[in-house]
Order: C-alpha cells, then structure tokens, then sequence
C-alpha cells in the first residue's frame, strides 16, 4: 500500500465545498531509536514518513515516502529503497519470508541488488532474479573469493540430472543431496569449457582451495587446477590418476598448460614440465618430461611425427639417459646431444653401450640398410645383418678374407687374390679360429660371431669373399659334419651381406704325409661343402709339399713358404672365378 500512495500527505480539494481534507499527515521520526538515526542520515533520499515505527518479535521497520528503514535486535539498521528490490522484497513476502537485510543496497542505479538473511535479491532494470537457500548461503561465503559469483544469469532451476543450480556472471553453484558447491572465476570457465556438469568433469566434489599460489577445484571426473602464469586447465579422468602417481601439481609436470586433446590412436595433455600422452588401444599412459629429449621431440613431430607417442618413460643410463617412442629411441649423452636410432641400433647400442660409443648423429636408411654413425665407427643393419663401414670403400676392387692364422702377414691368400685382380685387401684373420673354433675373445667361431653381430664384417659390395678356415676345427677334431653345417651357415650368412659377390672356400694348407691327413680330410669336408651350396671352391690339400713351400712349425708356412704358394693360388683363383 506504501508504494501506491507514494506520498506523506494527500490534499483532496472537496468539489463544491471549497474545503481541503487532509487525508494522512506526516508521522513522526525517532531521533534516537537506530531506525530514526539511520533516517537522519538518509532523509532527503527516503522522504518523509507515513506509519510510525513499529516492532515486534524484535523486528522494528518504518515506511517513508521512497523506502523502507528494518532493525533487528542486534540494533543495525538498513534500508530498503522503494526501488525493484524493494517492490521485490514486499512481493516475496518481505521480512517474514526473506529475512531483515543484512546490507545496504549496492550494485548501480539500473542494476541494483541486495543481502538479506534468506535471499538476496538482483535487479536489472524493472526485472529481478531471487537467489536463495542453500545458493544463496554460498553465494554468502564466497563473495570475496576470486571476485565473487555476481549477478545471476538464471533462477535455481533443476539441471537433466536432477540437480539443482544456478548460474551467475562469475560462476555456478550446484546443489546435490542439501549441499551447495560454487565453481567460481577462471575455474568455473574451465568447467564450463569441459561441458559444465554435463562434461565429462561432473559436478563439483568440493569447494575451491589454495595449494600455495595456485588453486584447484576436485570434480567427480578429475580436477581443474589454476595459477596466474597457466590458467585454469582441467586434468580429468583417463590422465588424472598417472599425473597424480608423477606427483601431481608439485611433481615433475606441475601444472596443466592445456586442455587434452587428441591425435591418431591416442590422447595428450600438456603440462608446465612435461606432456603426459595415452593410448587408445590399452590405455597405457607414458610421459615426457621437460628437457633436450622433450624438445627433440617436438621438434621431430610429436605424437604425429616419425616417432609416434612413446612406449616409455625417460630411462637413466650411465652417462645419460633414452626414452623409446614407437618409432625409435631418443638417446642423450651430456655434451653431445639427443640423437634418433631406430629400434635396430638401439638394441646394438643397448647389449654394450661401450662397444661402439655413443651415436653421433641420427639413424638413417637407403637401400644399402639402416646407417648409424658412432663416437668409435660407422655401422649398416641390412636384414639383421650388422656391417661395420670400413675407412675405405670396399668395391669390385677389393677382397674380403676371412681366415685363420694362415692369412697373417703377406700371406699365400692375400698375394694370391692381388695376383687374381684384387688390388684392395679387406682382412678379418684372427689365428686359432676356425668355423668353429673360437676366436680369441669373443668365445665363439667365425659362424656364431657373425651371426651374432659379435664379429662385423664390413660394409660394401666387394669383388670377392675369400674363406680360409678348418685348419684349426680339425686340429680340436671337431666333427666334419658339424663344421660343414657351420660352413653353410656362414656361406648363407656372407650372401646376404655382400649379394653381388663371388664367394671362395679355401680348403685347409696341408702337406701329403700322414701327420697331415685330419687336415687333408677336412680340406676334402668345407671344399666338397663349398660346392655342394653353390659357391666356389679351391683345395689346397698336400700343396706345402707339391711346392716345397718352407714351413716355420708344423702348420705354418714361412714368408718364403708363402711366396712360393702365392702365385699358384692366384692360378687356381682365377680359374675358378674365371678371371
């Protein structure tokens, strides 16, 4: 009724009488009551009065010309102005359902808002919007934090999950089972961005808290962390459990830089010291961590480069560190790097790291297999296969030997196969070998050394391969059979490492007296071999005595021995390569 008379004294000119009817005179104010001191303050803005002041229940309240001024027994005082809040406050029921204000209005003139016990109620232009309850308590509570919430967008309303909440300019508060929880500033965006509770961040699990100089916010399907230097980002469910097994927010990664996001056959999510990336296919989760490999990472591609995401986490070697991707291996070693092997190197470099060194450069392929150059050598993988690439290109002009002791020096073997055309002599002689006997070291023959990568040959593509070996399989009587199937082994092994050359099998240099048939026999055992796989073959049974080749001991030619033999040799090679 207050709003309508609008005035304090209402003067009706009685038509015909002449006379004036003073239908409500101005009541008085207390000047000591808190209410009458309040109006003092304020009487110019809230007019005169039309009621007295009255109390009850310990409310007292009086009407003015432009307002309303409410005390409750703790003896404060506020102002209700005869505005929208004010309209909207006495159509909500005014102090029996909303309570006494709690502070003055405040807000601007067109959009005006105020506290009361229950509710506070928000303006803009003639339109209002009522927050209260269990909302408007954290509404309350949070008025200082990040700003506040602010104005609402919309009135409590029940969400698709039943939820009750409300939106505000700076936020949201969701209402489940009584309980009210904000989200608030920057980590309410975040929220909103990831689908609000409709994403796959839920509803809000507990209010905001600082950790140090950043703030997180625990959501029923991950958490949202915020700092001034990153933002609010979100690190939800299919990571959260791994960035928190890494130490979470005070781990190595620190705090996230980025929603996730995806790439072909996985998830990433980026961090201040690290990216944390997951597979689509087993949901394993692998991490980089900020550094030179991280860094060599990117700049290969990443998840989408030729790497691919990783299978592992960093690793600490001796000396430096390696981390492996689906593509390759990322190896650091202070001082020189990070350098990319393929699967193959790595396995050479990891069963001894010392053997070659660290890698100089970055793995790389052609037709000839897949190079890696080393602090201590040069090597090509081709089909299993690992060659060492010798300081001189091995060509149509060179030839390979393998052989015992019967290649030391400027032996028959190496004059004969210079006699033969091949001016480039590649040696790979170690004395007391054999097919099977052992070279000194590497606790295995010539067949198992090779295969095993123990033994290198090297790289090229040569004139010829020349195997002299068996002399000293006989002399440990290893059977024949067991050497010839060593034979084959080696032979197919040397055919796919040089396919463009000839291969030669020496039997074993022997005289014709009995003290010399084990060696004769097996002479007789890789040369019948040789030529039962296809390859060329030259016996040298009983040649020390068909050419009176001096010996310094019982096996061992001298350099003389050697000279005499040398150019039959190049004789029978070039016969047999048809040179």
């Amino acid at each position: 009724m207050r709003r309508v008379l609008g005035t304090a004294v209402v003067i009706a000119a009685l038509a015909g009488a002449g006379l004036l009817l003073a239908w409500q005179l101005p009541r008085p104010v207390s000047d000591t009551s808190a209410i009458g001191v309040l109006w003092h303050r304020h009487s110019d803005e809230l007019g005169a009065a039309w009621n007295r002041e009255t109390c009850s229940g310990g409310v007292c309240s009086q009407d003015y010309r432009r307002g309303s001024i409410y005390a409750g027994p703790s003896g404060f005082a506020h102002i209700v102005r005869g505005d929208a809040v004010g309209e909207a406050f006495d159509e909500l029921g005014g102090v029996a359902s909303l309570g006494l204000p709690i502070a003055a209005e405040s807000g601007s003139a067109d959009r005006p808002w105020q506290a009361f016990q229950r509710a506070g109620i928000f303006a803009d232009g003639e339109e209002t919007t009522l927050v209260r309850g269990a909302v408007w308590r954290s509404w309350l509570r949070y008025s200082e934090e990040r700003g506040g919430l602010g104005f609402p967008t919309t009135t409590e309303h029940a969400d698709r999950r039943g939820a009750r909440v409300q939106e505000f300019v700076n936020g949201v508060v969701y209402v489940r089972d009584g309980r009210a929880v904000p989200t608030v500033s920057d980590i309410a965006d975040a929220h909103r961005r990831a689908g609000s509770a409709s994403g796959p961040l839920g509803y809000p699990k507990s209010t905001q808290r600082a950790s140090g100089d950043r703030l997180v916010q625990e959501f029923d399907g991950g958490e949202v962390w915020w700092s001034s230097g990153t933002g609010a980002h979100s690190v939800q469910t299919p990571f959260l459990a791994s960035y928190r097994e890494r130490g979470g927010a005070d781990g190595a990664l620190g705090l996230p830089t980025a929603e996730a996001s995806r790439f072909e056959g996985g998830s990433m999510q980026s961090f201040q010291g690290g990216v944390l990336y997951r597979s689509d296919s087993d949901g394993t989760i692998r991490a980089t961590t900020a550094g030179d490999i991280q860094n060599r990472y990117e700049e290969l591609g990443g998840p989408e480069g030729e790497l691919g995401p990783p299978t592992g986490d960093k690793v600490d070697v001796p000396g430096g560190r390696y981390q492996s991707f689906t593509g390759g291996v990322l190896l650091w070693h202070e001082g020189s790097g990070v350098f990319r092997l393929d699967a193959a190197n790595f396995a050479v470099w990891t069963a001894d790291p010392a053997r070659f060194g660290w890698p100089t450069k970055d793995s790389w392929s052609d037709d000839r297999g897949s190079h890696q150059d080393w602090q201590k050598g040069q090597t090509v993988l081709r089909a299993g296969r690992l060659l060492t690439i010798p300081s001189t290109p091995v060509d149509a002009s060179t030839a390979v030997l393998l052989c015992d002791s019967q290649c030391g020096g400027n032996s028959w073997i190496e004059q004969g196969a210079q006699g033969a055309g091949f001016s480039h002599i590649v040696k790979l002689g170690f004395g007391g070998s054999g097919y099977l006997a052992p070279i000194s070291g590497l606790g295995a023959g010539f067949t198992e050394s090779v295969s095993s990568n123990r033994l290198l040959l090297p790289e090229g593509d040569p004139g010829v391969v020349i195997v002299t070996l068996g002399g000293n399989d006989a002399a440990q009587k290893r059977p024949s059979t067991e050497v010839a199937a060593a034979e084959d082994q080696l032979i197919g092994m040397l055919r796919e490492a040089y396919p463009n050359a000839a291969i030669v099998v020496n039997g074993v240099m022997s005289r014709s007296d009995a003290a010399h048939a084990a060696r004769r026999a097996m002479d007789a055992a890789v040369t019948e071999e040789a030529r039962r796989i296809g390859v060329h073959a030259v016996s040298v049974a009983g040649w020390v005595s068909d050419y009176a080749a001096p010996q310094a001991d019982n096996v061992h030619l001298t350099q003389a021995g050697h000279d005499r033999i040398g150019p039959h040799y190049a004789d029978a090679l070039r016969a047999a390569l048809g040179r």
